[in-house]
């Protein structure tokens, strides 16, 4: 079931928290609505399963207008952050419960009612606790309850509001591989809430990065991961180091670096002040005084990370001042660096964008 949002708007008194917006989400897909708090993704779930209308603009089930009708007759399924179990009722009549109450005409039999939930809680490995009530199960197996009783209606659109919030680490990298797995077997058209980018660029086929009420950028996790189109994707989905540049005759200037400045991904009629991003496992740290250096920076303090070390570097120079870079265990130690050594910083890929109007 593809489903299209055509121009939606949703204010809250002055205060636009979906924007005009536009989007597709095609059949199948399993998309993630990533953003800060206040970004509208929320906002724009719950308009998608009809518990919150637009202002303006249209909301389309597969070609079908269903900007008006409530949850019911969109056969949305819908799971909450914070699991919404009945607590007097066991997992299976849980599960059950969203068949019981189906219009008696579509409700299935007492017999195919208990076969399905059967199924559900077996699809999500809970069979042994179909008999157990909430209080009984840790929080990740409460999420799969609700995740199994939201399936029980057989809905065209799955959706989820930070399914995996108020789950400890462990259990949430768990959680998140299950849920690409389940997806890939039922292939139910999903979307899912939140503001964790581990989250969304790890379970999602699509990302859709929003902030204040728009959408910023729309793409694959490793598209978005490889070639944010803005500032601020570029700041969201993972740390960056920042550098003041200028860009004049085709190419960026930063402290003693030129950059041709479609290497740094800008058009060449592009002139002006910029800001230039930089990925910590993109940065290269030499001796100090090596040419073609973005900054000179001083060692402040080493973590040791996987196969590598996480470098800290300060300049009050150079706002914002902190910097961090990351390097093989064996380069840092084949060069011999050290908290206090004065290094020079080079790019071995940057992204610059301008920060005045373009003519």
């Amino acid at each position: 079931m593809q489903i299209d949002v055509q121009g939606v708007t949703r204010h809250f008194g002055t205060f636009a928290a979906v924007d005009d917006l536009d989007l597709a989400v095609p059949a199948g897909e399993l998309t993630a609505l990533l953003g800060p708090s206040g970004s509208g993704k929320t906002t724009l779930l719950r308009m998608i399963a009809g518990l919150d209308f637009p202002d303006r603009g249209r909301i389309l089930f597969g070609g079908r207008d269903a900007t008006d009708l409530g949850p019911r007759e969109r056969r949305v399924g819908f799971v909450f952050q914070h699991y919404a179990l009945f607590r007097h009722m066991t997992v299976a009549a849980n599960v059950d419960f969203g068949l019981r109450v189906m219009p008696r005409q579509r409700r299935p039999a007492m017999a195919e009612r208990r076969a399905r939930v059967r199924r559900l809680l077996d699809l999500v490995q809970l069979g042994h606790l179909a008999d157990r009530y909430p209080a009984q199960l840790s929080g990740g197996q409460r999420q799969r309850v609700a995740l199994a009783r939201a399936l029980a209606i057989e809905p065209q659109v799955l959706l989820l509001d930070e399914p995996f919030g108020a789950l400890d680490a462990t259990v949430r990298k768990d959680l998140r591989r299950w849920l690409r797995l389940l997806h890939d077997e039922i292939h139910v058209t999903s979307l899912f809430v939140t503001h964790d980018q581990t989250e969304a660029l790890e379970v999602a086929d699509r990302v859709v990065v929003m902030h204040r009420g728009r959408i910023e950028q729309v793409g694959t996790p490793m598209a978005l991961h490889d070639d944010p189109q803005s500032p601020f994707v570029y700041e969201f989905l993972g740390q960056a180091n920042r550098f003041v540049c200028r860009v004049e005759q085709g190419r960026v200037r930063i402290g003693d670096a030129l950059i041709e400045a479609e290497r740094a991904g800008l058009a060449a009629s592009v002139q002006g002040p910029g800001i230039a991003y930089v990925r910590p496992h993109e940065l290269d740290l030499r001796a100090s005084g090596t040419p073609g250096a973005l900054a000179e920076l001083t060692i402040r303090h080493l973590t040791a990370h996987g196969s590598g070390v996480r470098v800290e570097l300060i300049d009050a120079a150079q706002p914002p001042g902190v910097y961090e870079a990351e390097l093989p265990r064996a380069v840092f130690a084949e060069r011999g660096f050290a908290p206090g050594s004065r290094v020079a910083v080079l790019p071995h890929r940057l992204r610059a964008f301008p920060t005045s109007p373009q003519p």
